[in-house]
């Protein structure tokens, strides 16, 4: 399930944004303002932004210039949302690092079709640039970009079972049952927690910005990466 940001200070068009996104089927977050979206994306980013131009205090140019700054989010699509569709403002819109820009009032068929094609184009151009993930199942052995991973049984299973889904997201519930084989309600979110922590600090290059292991707050992990299962090894 993918993601979608909006950020804008009028509520109304937050709640109106946010159902047409979910009646999709997308997962939403959504910010009032441009200081709050950096705060709730300081270290994760969703797949795409949507983001209204006019704000008060960082509007959504200043705020697509810090996204655009940051690593984790230089590369997520943005659309705006812009009642001020003069051509200074979309020109300095897309200036900022935005992708797309969208009039207010919106067709609803309109917004879901653009924020499609910027996903599609995204996931595209990202797999490129994913690390690459190679799994030998019969000698417990992985590798991230031709090095070895050296990870306990718990772990090689726990990264294994997230990799045969790479882009799902793996709840704590479905990884207690999955790699524990716990039956439901049973085992502590703190062990998952403990193990996926581990692991960070043997495939991650940023502990603080994960890249291939990343989160999705209160919905779980899921695995950013090109993955391979290699029955013969090396």
């Amino acid at each position: 399930m993918y993601e979608i940001m909006i950020v804008d200070d009028d509520v109304q068009m937050l709640d109106m944004v946010e159902l047409v996104l979910r009646r999709e089927g997308f997962a939403v977050k959504r910010a009032v303002s441009g200081h709050e979206a950096l705060e709730v994306t300081a270290t994760q980013s969703p797949d795409l932004f949507v983001l209204d131009a006019m704000m008060p205090e960082m509007d959504g140019i200043a705020l697509c210039r810090r996204l655009r700054a940051q690593t984790h989010t230089a590369n997520t699509p943005i659309i705006f949302l812009t009642g001020n569709t003069s051509s200074n403002n979309v020109v300095d819109a897309l200036n900022s690092g935005g992708d797309d820009f969208i009039r207010k009032p919106f067709v609803p068929r309109e917004l879901i079709a653009r924020v499609r094609a910027h996903i599609r184009r995204s996931a595209l151009y990202g797999e490129e640039n994913l690390p690459i993930i190679r799994i030998v199942p019969a000698q417990f052995r992985l590798y991230l970009d031709d090095r070895e991973i050296s990870l306990t049984r718990v772990e090689f299973d726990l990264l294994t079972f997230m990799c045969i889904a790479p882009h799902k997201l793996h709840s704590t519930e479905d990884l207690l049952a999955g790699v524990w084989r716990y039956p439901n309600g049973v085992g502590d979110a703190a062990l998952v927690r403990n193990h996926i922590h581990n692991l960070r600090h043997k495939v991650e290059i940023d502990l603080e910005r994960p890249l291939i292991i990343q989160s999705r707050h209160g919905r779980g992990y899921v695995v950013k990466a090109r993955i391979l299962f290699d029955d013969v090894g090396v």
